[in-house]
């Protein structure tokens, strides 16, 4: 077995996992594709799981629209706190024992959510949020290295697990709700059990693995790379669409008259569009040398959602489609971008984590801004037209972060 100060050797083109140095089988790809499916599904249902609750979660806790949206801000800014040190916690373990920790804290973090009060609602919302930053850098990285060839492909498959994590969320907190006693901490407390099961599907993946599976080092700094800035702005523009109307879509359908149950169906839809868009987006801008075509077809799906939203919301199904296959689409992007500006193999984790590092905490901003300019005006036409200006600087920075390499 290598020692821990061993760089890791990529391995050839079209190989699956290598195996241990002491001749020992590493993790069989289907039980590590599983482990990542599994992990993958637990990295948005903290979060996609509060927005059908959140009128009668600010009706128990009585709290403003602003306050109550720091239960997906605050998973949001650690994302963004935290992402940075994800690389610098492999230099003393495996990415793999990494994530597996961090899976158990989204677990614990998950009970906690469910507490008596909004402090220890607060308190695991910060766990949940530390665990998934650091899933969100290691498990698109650990793609990267072990399937070199099938970037495109893999990172389709993390992503669909992903969406589809928050569309079940989403789809399931009223129906949970209900079965579960009227109780909304019943149907959050639910996705405990995910947690467990991601940790149960990813301990395979420590079988036969290195002890330490650091990257050579380059020489060559992130700060250099001229795609780092462009690729950031994309990743935190698009982050802040998507996370402000998962937060945010219910309460503004219920406003408009239709009921919980109905609103939350309505934003588990806009979830579910977005699925084969998240699986054959990045197989297709993994072919392309400059994939700008689809930022604009992205960008173009959101802000017809956005405006539809704006000029005729009695026709929410047809605009959370458009925002669902949008959202769905830029997501992906943000990955493969990240996959295809790195300098080198051993920059992806670098540019990820910086990419997501300041991309989540411009992300951040989003709920809460979206929230307050609701309690300011009394009205969903300037947040709505606050989201729609941020969709324009997703079009432009991810036309900048697009162009083909020089």
């Amino acid at each position: 077995m290598p020692s821990r100060h061993t760089p890791h050797v990529r391995p050839p083109q079209g190989a699956a996992p290598e195996t241990g140095a002491a001749g020992q089988q590493r993790t069989p790809v289907a039980w590590l594709v599983l482990g990542i499916v599994v992990v993958a599904l637990n990295l948005r249902p903290a979060i996609a799981g509060f927005g059908p609750l959140l009128g009668q979660i600010q009706a128990e806790l009585q709290v403003n629209a602003a306050t109550v949206s720091l239960l997906t801000t605050i998973p949001l800014l650690c994302w963004g706190l935290l992402a940075p040190l994800a690389p610098l916690l492999t230099w003393r373990r495996s990415s793999e024992t990494v994530i597996l920790v961090s899976t158990a804290l989204i677990g614990v973090g998950a009970l906690l959510r469910v507490g008596p009060s909004l402090p220890w609602m607060l308190l695991g919302t910060v766990l949940v949020g530390a665990g998934i930053a650091i899933v969100n850098v290691l498990l698109p990285s650990l793609v990267r290295r072990d399937f070199p060839e099938r970037v495109g492909l893999m990172t389709g498959v993390y992503t669909l697990a992903v969406v589809s994590g928050a569309a079940l969320a989403s789809g399931l907190a009223v129906p949970l709700r209900v079965a579960l006693g009227g109780s909304w901490r019943a149907s959050l407390g639910v996705w405990v059990w995910l947690a467990v099961a991601g940790v149960l599907a990813w301990l395979p993946a420590l079988f036969g693995r290195q002890t330490h599976a650091r990257l050579a080092v380059q020489e060559s700094s992130v700060w250099r790379n001229p795609y780092a800035l462009p690729v950031t702005l994309f990743m935190g523009f698009q982050a802040l669409v998507f996370f402000t109307w998962l937060t945010w879509l219910p309460r503004v359908l219920q406003d408009h008259g239709l009921g919980a149950a109905e609103s939350g169906l309505l934003l588990s839809a806009g979830n579910i569009v977005q699925l084969p868009f998240t699986l054959f987006v990045p197989i297709l801008a993994a072919r392309l040398r400059n994939p700008f075509p689809l930022v604009l077809g992205a960008a173009a799906l959101i802000g017809g959602g956005l405006l539809g939203l704006l000029l005729a919301p009695g026709l929410p199904l047809a605009w959370i489609l458009l925002l669902g296959a949008g959202c769905g689409s830029t997501f992906p992007l943000a990955l493969v971008l990240i996959a295809q500006r790195a300098a080198h193999p051993a920059q992806v984790p670098q540019l990820s984590a910086l990419a997501q590092g300041f991309g989540y905490l411009l992300a951040a901003t989003g709920p809460f801004i979206f929230g307050a300019l609701h309690d300011w005006t009394s009205g969903w036409n300037v947040p709505l037209g606050f989201l729609l200006a941020c969709t324009g600087l997703t079009f432009v920075t991810g036309w900048r972060a697009s162009r083909p390499e020089r």
